[in-house]
């Protein structure tokens, strides 16, 4: 059966943070005078039709009332390898801390914790080309084998040792899909992954 496209179908705004906005517009919380359908459908960038409208808050709120039974299910236990391994390869292929996050029904805290006991580099805010983060302890290595997978501080990005270059300075292609090139860099620049890898983490 075919279905009909609206105008607007490709630009509707329905992300979490519009639809909180349609939700503070329709309930405010304030006591101030509640806003109009029409201009909820206006934020959400959707024909103005109420039933739809309707349906998609309904599926909002039972989709978050299911993710906070899961979180609540969760809370105070310990993570398990599973999760570990899910945290540490998403993140260094390049997920948000909130993503993963909202993946595992685990907050930020939860996330970062695990980032931080496994040594796990770490993007920076701002990060530049020209004054890359330090290598965390106990990646830190002087060789590397050819085809070991490792993580470039000055490119912020997962990558391939290619070859050795000259002593300490090795070939890498970077891996993350805003790279996809061919670098050198020094070995104190690579972090290795093999801690990683141990864990059972895949790369």
């Amino acid at each position: 059966m075919a279905t009909r496209r609206t105008k607007n179908s490709e630009n509707e705004r329905l992300d979490d943070a519009s639809i909180e906005r349609v939700l503070a517009l329709l309930e405010p919380k304030d006591g101030s005078k509640p806003g109009t359908k029409k201009d909820a459908c206006a934020i959400l960038n959707i024909s103005y039709n109420t039933t739809r409208l309707t349906s998609l808050l309904d599926k909002y709120r039972e989709r978050k009332a299911a993710e906070a039974v899961r979180r609540a299910e969760k809370r105070g236990k310990p993570a398990t390898n599973a999760e570990i391994s899910f945290v540490i390869q998403s993140y260094l292929e390049g997920m948000t801390v909130d993503h993963i996050s909202s993946s595992l029904y685990r907050s930020a805290t939860f996330v970062k914790t695990i980032l931080e006991k496994y040594s796990v580099p770490i993007r920076q805010v701002g990060h530049s080309y020209f004054t890359p983060e330090l290598v965390p302890d106990e990646a830190v290595r002087e060789f590397f084998k050819v085809g070991e997978k490792v993580y470039s501080m000055r490119y912020d990005s997962l990558a391939r040792i290619d070859g050795e270059f000259k002593p300490g300075v090795y070939r890498v292609f970077l891996l993350s899909d805003k790279q996809n090139q061919y670098a050198y860099q020094p070995s104190e620049e690579l972090a290795s992954l093999e801690h990683l890898v141990k864990l059972g983490v895949k790369f």
